[in-house]
């Protein structure tokens, strides 16, 4: 029993960093002619945050033409209507400092970590990208630039249930070969060396598909590493 109790608190570092972590997702909804930036687990749940942590919000017309953004920032949650009704809605926010530690991951700076008597294993930025599509659309199948996204190579709403749809992952606008893309029913379908995945859906409705990565952090700061998400939300139609 002593050796089990001495090695317990050397091996619970590990087990934190090998057990997958819980990520919650970022999406744009519709709500009665306005829109709403979500973040939590799509189709069960959505969770406050701070408005100040959305910091970008673009929406595109069916003929691709960018619309008018009119943003109203609620006690816990973002909102925005546009000029036109939205073909696709795109979303970038910064959720700041997190700290993995022994105690689990925890929302503050290696120094606030630190000064709680927390011992931290890693500390890093959470950054994250969105991409929402509401109606066919060129734009849906083009990249828009952001630092990190996934883009359909056909038409989601063109594909019935069954039907592979390829997907390319892109960051800083170069594909990333051998990346895991997540999907809702917890399949997880790694890119070739073009960074292009092919994924069925089998199931109508709507769908979200998400990948990360990670960036080493300069040397010159208390962060580790930078971490980076991008989601897809689509609809396969019956």
């Amino acid at each position: 029993m002593r050796r089990i109790n001495k090695i317990l608190p050397l091996m619970l570092p590990m087990l934190l960093l090998a057990a997958p972590a819980f990520a919650h997702h970022l999406w744009v909804s519709v709500d009665q002619g306005s829109y709403e930036v979500n973040r939590g687990v799509i189709s069960e749940r959505t969770d406050a945050y701070d408005p100040a942590c959305v910091q970008e919000i673009r929406a595109y017309a069916e003929d691709g033409e960018p619309l008018s953004v009119a943003r109203v920032n609620k006690d816990e949650q973002v909102r925005f209507k546009t000029e036109a009704p939205a073909a696709l809605a795109s979303v970038m926010s910064k959720w700041g400092d997190r700290v993995n530690t022994t105690r689990g991951k925890k929302l503050m700076s290696r120094s606030e970590a630190e000064k709680a008597g927390l011992t931290v294993i890693s500390a890093f930025i959470s950054t994250q990208f969105s991409k929402t599509l509401f109606k066919p659309s060129d734009t849906n199948i083009e990249p828009l630039g952001m630092q990190f996204e996934i883009v359909p190579q056909q038409c989601p709403f063109s594909k019935k249930p069954g039907e592979p749809l390829s997907f390319l992952v892109i960051f800083k606008g170069q594909p990333l070969s051998d990346t895991a893309i997540y999907t809702q029913d917890d399949r997880e379908i790694h890119t070739d060396e073009n960074g292009v995945a092919r994924i069925a859906f089998d199931k109508s409705g709507k769908q979200l598909i998400y990948t990360k990565h990670k960036r080493p952090a300069k040397a010159d700061t208390e962060l580790d590493y930078l971490k980076f998400m991008t989601f897809l939300i689509f609809e396969v139609k019956r």
